[in-house]
């Protein structure tokens, strides 16, 4: 059976299984898989030994991975199956081909692990200032309750003309946490819009407009010369040519705009071009990759050349990500402290207002 047509057919079970499934500690099964791999253990037998340790209720799951197994698939479909995002399912599908499975489970186990430990990081640094504004929600709620129609009363009684300006900005500063929630609200609808609609246009389109938004432009770039070449040294690596290995990339259907580039840069180093000059002429890729490229074309260690690359890259995303996390919480307080402001200010505007009337 062809692969394209076993894509496809455990397509629709890969999704509805997902929902039922959850492997437990995911970044340790596959760590498990890949030593059970070293040591000569064949997958099947690896996922056999592991499901009953990390899956509940895993019978009916060992059913549909063995289905899934005589009819001819691999790591690849079971990974799917089990629920494994689609980014990494490429390096596991060039894995099998390569027979760098092992390791290529425990860079993927190491890459989620580091993708829980900044989960569990933000939860921690949220999970305060979160509260905190919960609290400061609730005093709020109560001024404007209690408190607003109290002293808009006591005002009125003192100076009609005076009324609407001090009693106007007390409810306005009361109201604070009500237009912080609904930016929030706001952005996060911008946010899923813009993804819904970038998801619905074709590939090029796609990349076209990530690669214009400020920061994020450049950050996308990382990730995608990170993904690329590890999935294309890996492959040099194991031998094969820069042509089949950019065949395999392009073929490939978990990750679109995987596949879009390597076409692109097949098509460019068919009518001669160095890879080198084909990843400038582009321009997805992050800057000074092209430098690497060529000293790689020029030692003979192109492979190697391009996992190094990968390896810098991870380092300067993992860098990146803690100290957005360092920023995260400074800034929550910031916006808690606007809103104490608010409230004392809200208190203090008509209160200066009734002493000028005494």
């Amino acid at each position: 059976m062809n692969l394209p047509l076993l894509r496809r057919r455990f397509a629709n079970l890969s999704i509805t299984s997902y929902r039922k499934v959850k492997v437990l500690d995911f970044p340790v099964f596959l760590e498990r898989m890949g030593d059970l791999l070293k040591e000569g253990y064949t997958f099947p037998h690896s996922i056999q030994m592991l499901l009953p340790f990390h899956i509940k209720q895993y019978e009916d799951l060992q059913r549909k991975v063995s289905e899934v197994l005589q009819d001819g698939g691999g790591a690849t479909q079971v990974l799917n199956l089990l629920g494994l995002e689609k980014q990494y399912l490429v390096s596991i599908e060039l894995s099998e081909m390569t027979g760098q499975l092992a390791e290529t489970v425990q860079i993927v186990s190491q890459q989620l692990t580091f993708q829980q430990e900044m989960k569990l990081k933000l939860v921690k640094v949220l999970s305060y200032p979160v509260l905190l504004f919960v609290f400061l929600m609730g005093l709020f709620l109560a001024f404007r309750t209690y408190f607003l129609p109290n002293i808009s009363t006591m005002v009125t009684s003192r100076a009609q003309n005076e009324v609407s300006t001090s009693v106007q900005w007390s409810s306005f500063l009361l109201h604070m946490p009500d237009y912080i929630i609904g930016l929030v609200v706001i952005t996060f609808s911008i946010v899923m819009t813009f993804i819904y609609y970038i998801k619905r246009k074709r590939v090029d389109l796609q990349l076209t407009l990530l690669f214009k938004i400020p920061l994020l432009g450049h950050f996308w770039k990382l990730l995608l010369t990170r993904h690329f070449s590890r999935v294309l040294g890996n492959l040099l690596l194991a031998g094969f040519s820069l042509q089949q290995a950019l065949g395999h990339l392009k073929n490939q259907e978990h990750q679109i705009q995987i596949a879009y580039v390597a076409q692109l840069l097949q098509e460019k180093v068919i009518l001669g071009d160095s890879l080198a000059d084909a990843v400038q002429i582009d321009g997805f890729f992050y800057p000074k990759f092209e430098h690497f490229i060529a000293h790689g074309e020029a030692s003979g260690m192109l492979g190697r050349e391009l996992i190094l690359y990968c390896e810098l890259l991870d380092k300067r995303l993992q860098v990146t990500i803690r100290f957005l996390m360092t920023i995260i919480q400074p800034l929550l307080f910031m916006i808690i402290a606007a809103c104490v402001i608010a409230a004392y200010l809200s208190i203090l505007i008509p209160m200066y207002d009734v002493l000028d009337f005494i």
